[in-house]
């Protein structure tokens, strides 16, 4: 829409959230918090985007969020005076305010806002919701159906305490028509703030028309301490779980589970409990994820299974019917058809063929203390259980390595190899 700048606010100093850094980079389903909302934005603007920012995250933000304008808000004084930064910066006939901290808001209510905005044709409209605690919110003070004004929490007299009609702080006006009476906000007695959501107000006492539409609190939620961090998680990650099940994907208990934003996962996938599953991660139809299983940046093809108690890191790809049992840990490795790894191994940097069995407690020393090296093992292998694999090396097809072996070097096709140190038996001599 290329007539709509949008604009996002995240110049507050994230104060409550307790962090090292700016909340707005703190991860939410494994991608940023403003990250969320500024995907919303791209889809209405595309790169007519402003982020208004402070001088302490400006250079993290510009790390994450490209194709758009950053300006600094170098005093915090308020809403109205972070847009009051920007009036240079915006040529579009409309101007689109979104907040960083609210990521749970959805295109739809975004795209619903904008066509009420254009159809009623009137000069701003915003979105409003209701909520049984209404506590610090804006209350939204309404007049034979027209909006009158917002006033803050903190100078609603006792009886306006009561509605339950709040703002979210979004909102949709004609540019130049906020702009020019942008300077009539007055500076809060309170808080020593200029607040935007008093340019309604001001709209009214002038007859510029406006309105509002309602949606779900839960998109509205913004995120100020930890607290409002995991509620918002919960409520995203429920979002996720649901999608899923309605397509076909059954989760045992979902509520222990965890997903990145961008899972994707095939119908017919069993979930078990307490899974983990974080950025980069494909699991294909027919497969099975087992209880206390942590996924990351793995491929994860049809019919295998996983777990229990599984770690696969980044860059790894599982072959069809193939299997990754308890304890079990792969890193940067490519697991061929019908193989299995059942129990206590550590497979790195591994290029693994089909059919191939690794045993309990096999290792492929890939780190010699310097850089790490490649271990190739090839179709039809057998690996006995406690076996050391020292890369660089190569196995090749339809060998076999006998239990309690360190191989040091490449092992032929159809080869047996062992490597053990004689066994001793010695008797006690009794001494007198």
């Amino acid at each position: 829409m290329t007539n709509i700048t949008t604009v996002i606010l995240a110049a507050g100093n994230s104060t409550r959230f307790k962090a090292n850094k700016s909340k707005l980079l703190y991860p939410l389903c494994g991608l940023p918090i403003i990250s969320h909302i500024y995907n919303v934005a791209k889809k209405i603007s595309g790169k007519n985007i402003i982020v208004i920012c402070n001088n302490k995250n400006i250079n993290q933000l510009k790390l994450i969020l490209k194709d758009c304008t950053f300006v600094i808000q170098k005093q915090q004084k308020g809403t109205a005076n972070a847009i009051e930064q920007v009036k240079n910066k915006i040529n579009t006939k409309n101007l689109l305010i979104l907040f960083g901290d609210t990521p749970l808001v959805e295109i739809a209510s975004i795209k619903k806002l904008i066509k009420n905005f254009i159809k009623s044709k009137v000069k701003a409209s915003l979105i409003a919701f209701r909520t049984l605690n209404p506590f610090g919110y804006g209350r939204l003070i309404v007049r034979d159906n027209d909006l009158k004004e917002i006033i803050e929490e903190i100078n609603l007299k006792s009886y306006q305490k009561k509605i339950n009609l709040c703002n979210s702080g979004i909102l949709i006006s004609n540019t130049k028509i906020l702009f020019d009476n942008l300077k009539n906000i007055k500076v809060n007695k309170i808080k020593k703030e200029k607040y935007l959501p008093d340019i309604f107000k001001i709209f009214y006492n002038n007859n510029i028309s406006t309105n509002f539409i309602e949606c779900s609190e839960n998109e509205m939620l913004g995120i100020n301490t930890i607290e409002d961090f995991n509620n918002v998680q919960s409520i995203l990650q429920k979002k996720y779980i649901k999608k899923f099940i309605q397509n076909g994907v059954n989760f045992l208990n979902p509520e222990t589970c965890y997903l990145s934003y961008d899972t994707k996962i095939e119908p017919t996938v069993i979930l078990e409990s307490n899974i983990t599953i974080k950025d980069k991660t494909i699991i294909k139809k027919g497969s099975i994820i087992k209880s206390n299983s942590y996924l990351e940046g793995v491929v994860v093809n049809e019919n295998c299974k996983i777990g229990p108690g599984a770690r696969i890191r980044p860059n790894s790809i599982i072959g069809q019917n193939s299997k990754v049992g308890n304890f079990v840990e792969i890193k940067n490795s490519k697991i061929g058809k019908k193989v299995s790894i059942s129990h206590l191994s550590y497979v790195g940097d591994t290029d693994v063929g089909n059919n191939v069995n690794i045993g309990a407690g096999t290792v492929t020393c890939n780190y010699d203390g310097n850089k790490k090296h490649k271990t190739i093992i090839k179709d039809d292998v057998f690996i006995g259980s406690n076996t050391s694999l020292i890369a660089p090396i190569i196995i090749q097809k339809k060998s076999k390595i006998a239990a309690g072996s360190v191989i040091t070097k490449n092992i032929p096709k159809n080869s047996l190899a062992i490597e053990r140190s004689e066994l001793k038996i010695l008797r006690n001599k009794r001494t007198k």
